[in-house]
């Protein structure tokens, strides 16, 4: 379990410098070109999230931003932060490669966000919450840059899927899921915004042609009422009152 910001930062900057498997399973800027079958969850469930292009959208914990040039189509003006610089270096290199012109990035934690009150239409996490040192100053922090009506948007994976809770088990900087997760957050966030909570099967993890029937049987026994909830993720979108 990752206990404070400096932890944080060593932990990413470490996993950069060694790059074992799960870094190119999770963090490799370029894994969206790599594996078509992934980009191509991502791009439905952005679709889904983000129905209307958003004026101005935060994304929070953004790492090396290897969902950007799926998520930048749905913004005017995408920021994204992140504490782990060598993160964010690989994900400037992205942003220039991709010509992704309304995008940029900056060090900063979710626990003191570097930007005026009521900013942001949208906020965004892709697997940041369970990391977080202190949720509920994320949420009051998250809540104050939101404008009024805004969302908040965090996909995070499903401690009831039985693979996902054995993959976690095994990493101790993953252990924060078990006290951070649909339960937990959703009373944490219930205190700034009204929220709802629904199962999703959207994967990057050793996600490829090998595992892509075993991915549709999964999909498929997930898909209804109450096997969704073993589903691989949650996706928690919190509304800030108008």
């Amino acid at each position: 379990m990752l206990y404070g910001l400096d932890q944080i930062r060593r932990h990413y900057r470490e996993l950069l410098d060694d790059k074992p498997d799960d870094y190119f399973e999770r963090f490799d800027p370029y894994i969206l070109d790599k594996r078509p079958l992934v980009s191509g969850l991502v791009e439905k469930a952005f679709d889904r999230l983000f129905p209307e292009k958003v004026p101005n959208l935060l994304d929070v914990g953004c790492g090396t931003c290897f969902y950007f040039p799926l998520l930048a189509p749905h913004a005017e003006k995408l920021t994204g932060i992140d504490l782990c610089i060598p993160m964010l270096e690989q994900a400037r290199e992205l942003i220039e490669a991709k010509g992704l012109t309304n995008c940029v990035v900056e060090e900063s934690s979710a626990l003191e966000l570097p930007f005026e009150d009521e900013t942001f239409d949208v906020v965004h996490s892709w697997d940041f919450l369970h990391h977080v040192p202190d949720p509920q100053r994320a949420a009051s922090e998250i809540a104050r840059v939101l404008k009024p009506g805004g969302r908040y948007i965090a996909v995070e994976p499903n401690l009831l899927n039985i693979s996902i809770a054995h993959y976690h088990a095994r990493r101790r900087v993953e252990w924060g899921l078990y006290s951070k997760n649909q339960f937990s957050n959703r009373r944490t966030f219930g205190k700034h915004f009204d929220v709802s909570i629904r199962y999703d099967n959207t994967i990057i993890s050793f996600l490829n042609e090998r595992t892509w029937k075993l991915w549709k049987a999964i999909d498929g026994f997930t898909s209804f009422w109450p096997t969704k909830y073993l589903s691989f993720r949650y996706v928690m979108e919190c509304r800030k009152s108008s």
